[in-house]
């Protein structure tokens, strides 16, 4: 066997992965007009462009443009009627901007485990922590992976509690035919650089419910009507409100990405659909469980090494990064947020430790979601990115299978 390069072997990624830039003619095109229309400013033009484009690909009624994924999360919970003392139950192994849009409403953020085997939320998880204060679950797509979006429904159906899909990973994806985002109460999905669409930065919110999108216009634009026949000074203001609008160049690269995103889905399941083919048969290396019906739209495949010790997950990610791999040991930035400082001490203000009133009263288990933990300590994200040649999948594979023999067996 050849020498690892983590003892002075060659490296078996021998090439850069491939990183070429994801902006190019579509995106000036459509840059181009939004500049000669002299108009920038949302929520028209290039924004309501793009919003249309978005109703017409994925079919849903309503989609509202924002600067970000957590701006979409915080207002589909608003327009969903979230307000203080109110409970949402997520998962802690998610993006910080979950929780952040919780707490900018003064609600409280309940935290329900994964499913260790498909790495998501767990519907039973989360039943055991609906109490009468719950007004929202929010299953969160991570990585791409697919929800049980059936099991979600149900307790939707038995509880009258709503539904937000946090799908900020998982553009173009699908469960039994139907897009995600478009199967819950609402949808918040983001659009920086690092996800299958991207903006640089920016999101949007879906929902088939008229009363939900017209809060939802509205909040984004700090509850402006923008109807002619209001003049100025005779603005309402119905509500507190924020200002979340894009730009309209922000949505003039959104509709050039909207063009791209079926070629994106398809060459990362390409890429996927060979790991599972030829690193399944690894000892100790386990692969996400695919649910029936689910189509993910994949971003780093979360593998688990799940041997003895002996071997530790990070003595194979130390081997792997040495052979040239782009290998990544965490789910998130924060592993779990229960774990967190702005949890445990429920810190909500940067220069005080006073807990707003809202917040006194819940305690937090940072145990309380042990299969959070034990993925984090257990996984290996493998790289996925629509740019990989296939000489980068042949040379990943290939560095994989070389450290596991050494390692592994």
């Amino acid at each position: 066997m050849t020498k690892l390069a983590i003892h002075g072997g060659p490296k078996a990624k021998s090439v850069p992965y491939g990183n070429s830039n994801r902006y190019g003619e579509e995106e000036l095109a459509q840059l181009r007009e939004a500049i000669d229309s002299g108009r920038l400013m949302g929520p028209g033009g290039k924004v309501a462009e793009f919003e249309a484009a978005l109703c017409g690909y994925f079919g849903a009624k309503h989609a509202i443009m924002v600067t970000s994924g957590t701006a979409a999360l915080h207002t589909a919970l608003t327009a969903l009627g979230v307000s203080e003392g109110d409970e949402v139950i997520t998962t802690p192994m998610t993006d910080i901007g979950t929780v952040a849009a919780i707490l900018a409403l003064h609600a409280i953020p309940v935290f329900a485990d994964i499913d260790l085997e498909t790495r998501l939320i767990s519907p039973q998880s989360v039943r055991e922590r609906i109490s009468s204060r719950t007004k929202v679950v929010i299953t969160v797509h991570m990585s791409g992976l697919v929800c049980h979006m059936d099991s979600f429904r149900a307790i939707r159906q038995e509880s009258g509690i709503k539904i937000l899909e946090d799908c900020a990973q998982a553009h173009g994806g699908k469960y039994n035919g139907d897009w995600l985002g478009t199967m819950g109460d609402a949808a918040g999905f983001s659009m920086n650089e690092s996800k299958q669409m991207t903006t640089g930065d920016g999101g949007f919110v879906f929902t088939d419910d008229d009363e939900t999108g017209q809060i939802a216009r509205l909040f984004r634009d700090k509850t402006y009507i923008r109807d002619q026949n209001i003049a100025r000074g005779d603005q309402p203001i119905l509500f507190f409100a924020p200002n979340y609008r894009p730009t309209g160049l922000q949505g003039a690269v959104g509709l050039a990405q909207l063009s791209k995103l079926e070629w994106v889905v398809r060459r990362r399941a390409e890429i996927v659909s060979r790991y599972y083919e030829e690193l399944s048969s690894l000892p100790y290396l386990e692969l996400p469980s695919l649910i029936e019906g689910g189509e993910p739209s994949f971003w780093p495949l979360s593998t688990r090494y799940t041997g003895d010790t002996r071997v530790t997950r990070d003595d194979l990610a130390r081997a792997l990064r040495a052979e040239g791999l782009l290998v990544d040991t965490g789910m998130s930035p924060a592993n779990n947020i229960l774990r967190t400082r702005l949890i445990r001490e429920k810190r909500y203000y940067p220069l005080t430790d006073t807990v707003p009133t809202f917040w006194r009263d819940t305690e937090y288990d940072s145990d309380s979601c042990p299969n959070v933990d034990e993925l984090q300590r257990t996984v290996l994200r493998m790289p996925v990115d629509q740019r990989y040649t296939d000489r980068d999948i042949d040379e990943t594979i290939r560095a994989t299978k070389k450290v596991w023999e050494y390692y592994c067996g």
